[in-house]
């Protein structure tokens, strides 16, 4: 591909973030700044989780101020999982990026994941450098959720918590339960389920706080109920209608890539 040359798929990234004042315009500063210039067409959609400190003024404030950006608000905080579903209820374009407020992937790792965009339905990133930015507990309960996930439902993916790109059209047919971290999985499941395509990237993942409220009890618990739930559900999902005949670039069943 020549640098003139535009990417026939235009994109989506929601942004969340909970209290995340102190780092949250720079996160979003760069993402901006970092979008392919080739992407046909992209846009920013902020979601304001209930923070209640200057996080969703300082949103609002980056809108007014850059282009192809808007904020949405939830009141009170509903979970990260419900942040992502209202802003994929606002997004317009062909494939949606969750990107979180936190700045847990750097922006500088985004090439490699939009170079894949096109090739497949969902383009999986995976961190290549979580020995370096996470506590060998973190490490352990990371590899342990990816390694039961993978037993459970016959795959052999990589992560499951990478922020993966999701063509839109096919995320709409999903009825999303799960409010919290959990939400990932349950994309990814579905997806796969329905017979989607998947590629995977290797990319680096930025060090973030011990703290993280990944493994806070709460979220943990509901990743547990997420896991059961979809072992049941699975069974008989059937996706959501197609509301019609798509015409936003979709990679075909034919084109199905399964990771090895």
């Amino acid at each position: 591909m020549t640098t003139a040359e535009k990417i026939p798929y235009s994109v989506t990234f929601i942004v969340p973030a909970l209290n995340e004042e102190r780092v949250v315009d720079g996160v979003v500063r760069e993402l901006w700044a970092t979008i392919d210039p080739r992407i046909s067409r992209y846009e920013i959609i902020l979601v304001d989780d209930g923070s209640t400190d200057r996080t969703g003024a300082i949103m609002d404030s980056l809108a007014a101020e850059l282009p192809n950006m808007r904020v949405v608000h939830n009141r009170p905080n509903l979970g990260l999982g419900a942040a992502y579903r209202r802003g994929l209820g606002e997004a317009r374009l062909d494939y949606v990026m969750l990107f979180c407020g936190d700045g847990g992937l750097p922006a500088s790792s985004l090439p490699p994941i939009i170079a894949k965009i096109g090739t497949a339905d969902i383009v999986a990133p995976y961190m290549l450098n979580l020995d370096k930015v996470r506590t060998p507990l973190r490490q352990a309960i990371s590899k342990t959720y990816t390694t039961l996930l993978n037993v459970l439902f016959g795959h052999r993916l990589k992560y499951y918590n990478g922020l993966a790109v999701h063509r839109r059209a096919l995320v709409n047919r999903i009825d999303l339960t799960s409010t919290g971290f959990g939400f990932q999985a349950e994309i990814l499941l579905k997806l796969l389920k329905m017979g989607s395509s998947v590629t995977e990237v290797g990319v680096p993942a930025a060090e973030v706080s011990e703290r993280s409220r990944a493994f806070r009890l709460k979220n943990m618990i509901d990743v547990g109920r997420t896991i059961i739930g979809l072992a049941i559900s699975l069974r008989a999902f059937t996706p959501l209608p197609e509301p019609g005949a798509s015409a936003d670039g979709a990679v075909r069943a034919s084109q199905a890539k399964t990771p090895s």
